[in-house]
């Protein structure tokens, strides 16, 4: 992979970390809001506990992209990114566009989607 793509997808990484850092810290902010309020009855209660666990499975799901970018930018610098951890080959570059952070190339994301292979990382 070219210096330039790879830079490109850098600076794509890098913009998609910031974004889910503001929405993980926009959640935990609107959840400190929530907490300290009170619920005049048992069903605005649990609107606002259903409301919470959204909020905090969203940021838990952002929460693991964060690692995978983290990740992705580790294997940036050690000059391994675009490799399958699995096989080895190259990612498809258009996978690579569409998931900057992809870990697997198609046919070893569809055989870990299977359950056919183990994830090599979280």
């Amino acid at each position: 992979m070219r210096k330039r793509e790879v830079e490109r997808y850098r600076k794509h990484l890098l913009a998609k970390r910031e974004e889910l850092n503001q929405r993980v810290r926009a959640a935990r902010s609107s959840e400190t809001h929530e907490t300290g309020e009170t619920a005049a009855d048992l069903g605005d209660r649990a609107l606002k506990t259903t409301s919470r666990e959204m909020l905090y499975r969203l940021s838990t799901e952002e929460q693991a992209i964060l690692k995978r970018i983290e990740r992705a930018l580790e294997r940036i610098d050690a000059g391994t990114y675009g490799v399958c951890l699995n096989c080895g080959g190259a990612i498809q570059p258009g996978r690579l566009a569409a998931v900057p952070w992809a870990r697997y190339c198609i046919d070893c994301q569809e055989l870990l989607d299977r359950g056919e292979i183990t994830p090599l990382e979280p």
